[in-house]
């Protein structure tokens, strides 16, 4: 398991896997993640691909790929619906009880899926490990995501920050009866299927490095690090916006157990105070309390309170913090 180069097909009986796979301007890796998705050892596929507008090479390329395997689906949008409305259109077209998401841009091993259809027992969303490339494809010795990876009943702790990358995961249709109808709402679509598996105890983490995660200034995580080129308060008050519109779609969900729920409720009033203060005493005191429920993808539990804490006023007075 976890070997790149295991590339013998299983031929037994094999529920269906359907691959959901969104590309947008994608022709510079395209065709090297594509030849790893035809090519995983795991036969009974089938691959659904839709395309947000593209104006490159990417369709020429996805069309080749169609015409030579009967088990890609290409589908071209008459109009572009960015990352989480694709892949809510991809997810809705896929016919399988067991989905995998597939960005266009890494590498998967061959027995990924394979590997992970035999570890997902009852649970609705097994993610595996993921190791980092860069533009080049050359393996780089850094850890993603820099966080735990957890699993089980956890979902607080994946409201704050995420471990669950969708290229790694793959799902049951039960969570995505729960998942889809807030899915537009959420502007991360893997942390929010990681929250919903998590909120019913059916969240598992892998063991095996089973694809590799393409690091480069286009992606969705790693440009918006290297293509930073705002104030530091305003970037703070950016991302502060954000996790409140990813908190309050969370909250109106339904999907959290009532205990979940009133805690999650009691963190949002206090960390709204954020926009107005120094720094968030009262949320520090919260989160000191309610560690166990939130921090789980933190070890340094403290350092990330602090962090966390600081409000706008902090970045405005001292703006190289």
């Amino acid at each position: 398991m976890g070997s790149q180069e295991d590339n013998t097909v299983v031929t037994c009986d094999q529920s269906l896997v359907s691959i959901a796979m969104c590309t947008y301007n994608g022709e510079q890796y395209l065709a090297e993640q594509l030849d790893s998705i035809v090519g995983q050892t795991y036969a009974n596929l089938e691959i659904v691909i839709v395309d947000d507008c593209s104006s490159d090479g990417t369709l020429d390329i996805l069309t080749k790929y169609a015409k030579r395997d009967n088990r890609i689906r290409l589908i071209c949008n008459d109009e572009n619906l960015g990352f989480v409305r694709n892949f809510e259109k991809a997810i809705n077209e896929c016919r399988g009880d067991l989905i995998a998401l597939a960005d266009q841009d890494d590498i998967w091993f061959l027995n990924k899926i394979s590997c992970l259809v035999e570890n997902i027992g009852e649970d609705w969303l097994i993610y595996s490990k993921v190791a980092v490339i860069d533009s080049n494809g050359v393996r780089q010795d850094v850890e993603f995501p820099t966080v735990n990876r957890i699993e089980g009943r956890c979902a607080l702790s994946l409201i704050l920050n995420n471990c669950v990358t969708g290229h790694a995961c793959l799902i049951r249709r039960e969570l995505l009866e729960l998942a889809m109808p807030a899915m537009s709402q959420m502007p991360y679509h893997d942390q929010w299927l990681a929250i919903v598996a998590a909120s019913r105890g059916k969240l598992k983490a892998g063991s095996d490095v089973l694809s590799l995660y393409r690091k480069h200034d286009s992606n969705a995580v790693w440009g918006s690090k290297s293509k930073r080129r705002i104030p530091k308060h305003i970037h703070v008050s950016n991302k502060f916006r954000k996790s409140c519109d990813f908190i309050l779609p969370v909250i109106q969900s339904g999907i959290l157990s009532a205990e979940e729920q009133l805690l999650l409720e009691a963190f949002y009033k206090k960390y709204i105070r954020n926009e107005t203060v120094f720094y968030n005493f009262e949320l520090k005191r919260f989160l000191n309390k309610n560690g166990d429920h939130f921090l789980c993808l933190f070890d340094k539990r403290e350092s990330f309170v602090k962090k966390i804490c600081r409000g706008k006023w902090y970045f405005i007075l001292v703006p190289f913090a």
